[in-house]
């Protein structure tokens, strides 16, 4: 069954400890999204837009290290995945597909005419060029200084 819209660039299954793939989760990244897919019975869905993602991280437990697999960390602007972490663990060759999701997340943005800078910072609000933006500093306090107060 084909979860994710897009043409299919990587696809694989999560790994358990010793290298084969006799999970139920399976990563699929599209030109489009990245979905994870989880569970044999009852099946969860999950679909991050390419352009929501913000970071790549790739970790590496001795284990993973004896055994050539990583985890990759992506830290996102997607609310549905929780707090915006989702994480693809066990996962082979984890540096060349962090490069192939890193530039499908390029291609992503720019085909959406977004860039990074949309994405960093906290929620979203007034800025310093909208007026009736209150940065918290209304001046130096200059009490007992030298000018003899």
């Amino acid at each position: 069954m084909k979860v994710a819209s897009g043409n299919v660039l990587w696809k694989q299954r999560k790994r358990n400890w010793c290298r084969t793939p006799f999970t139920f989760t399976v990563y699929t990244l599209t030109d489009k999204e990245m979905s994870i897919k989880t569970g044999i019975l009852n099946e969860k869905f999950n679909l991050i837009k390419l352009f929501r993602i913000v970071d790549i991280s790739v970790e590496r437990s001795f284990l993973q290290r004896l055994f050539g697999m990583s985890t990759l960390v992506l830290d996102t602007r997607d609310q549905s995945s929780g707090n915006g972490v989702v994480v693809l663990k066990n996962i082979v060759h984890g540096f060349e597909v962090r490069q192939a999701l890193q530039e499908a997340v390029d291609a992503s943005r720019k085909e959406n005419g977004m860039s990074a800078r949309e994405f960093i910072g906290g929620p979203s609000g007034p800025g310093p060029e909208v007026p009736g933006f209150d940065d918290g500093f209304d001046g130096p306090d200059m009490d007992g200084y030298a000018d003899g107060q």
